[in-house]
């Protein structure tokens, strides 16, 4: 069940992509309409295969890489669903919904291999900790979008061609608003996330922090969005700057997450990145 879920789901991304791509080149009407509803469908699906995978495993279906890039891939789905229901970001259809099926593509491609989970890593705390840190992670990466979407929309504004693309945008203070939200909420849950691993950390090995690869980036990634945030709350970053270290901050997360897969994971190794 789980395999045919993943690839109905691997199915309807592709159509999403297909429609997102025409509905941003040829401005069909009806590809819009479309566009969501299969989106939804598939979010759904890939939600199904998810939890049967982590039923049969036993844990939160996150112990290989593939798995990790599907369960990122679903959440960005899920947040962009929800944020699309308040702004109008159909244009990141064409893109949300390519990464969604490598995702599922790479889930479906792993899909059978069995790998057990470190005594130490088999814990309640492990979902919690997990969900919350890769929330925060597709918040980021949502927060990525709409800030290269705002410095498409501001270079469109100041060379004066204004063509239909651009009037399907949100204003550029709308954009500045939508990613400073994300960014907010994103810092949250990525704090959430660090939180309940110290605790975890605390409980299993009796100390509160463990200075492996992956902790250290967090810790760095962390650093960066707060002083992004604070940059924001207390001296007024905003609008090219704000838009520009956002994507900064998503690039340093992105090929940390990358390189400590492929090269260190440490004690996270095979769990959570």
């Amino acid at each position: 069940m789980e395999a045919i879920a993943l690839t109905l789901a691997l199915v309807l991304y592709l159509v999403a992509t297909v429609a997102g791509g025409l509905s941003l080149a040829l401005e069909k009407t009806s590809t819009r309409v479309v566009t969501p509803v299969v989106l939804v469908a598939a979010f759904l699906l890939h939600a199904a295969a998810i939890g049967l995978r982590s039923v049969a495993v036993g844990n939160i279906a996150v112990t290989s890489f593939a798995e990790q890039v599907s369960f990122f891939a679903w959440l960005l789905v899920g947040i962009y669903l929800l944020a699309q229901t308040r702004y109008r970001l159909a244009v990141l259809e064409a893109v949300i919904s390519p990464i969604a099926f490598i995702g599922a593509l790479g889930s479906l491609v792993d899909h059978g291999a069995v790998r057990d989970l470190p005594p130490g890593l088999k814990s309640p705390w492990l979902p919690v900790h997990v969900t919350f840190v890769f929330l925060g992670n597709a918040v980021f990466g949502l927060a990525f979008f709409v800030s290269l979407i705002y410095l498409l929309q501001e270079r469109q504004l100041k060379s004066r061609r204004i063509g239909s693309f651009a009037r399907r945008l949100p204003s550029l203070e709308t954009l500045d608003k939508i990613n400073f939200r994300f960014l907010t909420w994103g810092f949250v849950s990525l704090t959430l996330g660090m939180l309940s691993g110290v605790l975890w950390a605390e409980l299993s090995w009796g100390r509160l922090w463990s200075w492996d690869p992956l902790t250290f980036w967090t810790t760095v990634i962390w650093i960066l969005y707060a002083i992004l945030l604070h940059g924001r709350v207390t001296v007024g970053w905003g609008g090219r700057r704000a838009a520009t270290l956002t994507i900064v901050g998503f690039g340093v997360l992105f090929v940390s997450f990358i390189g400590v897969n492929m090269l260190s994971p440490g004690r996270h190794a095979g769990s959570f990145g």
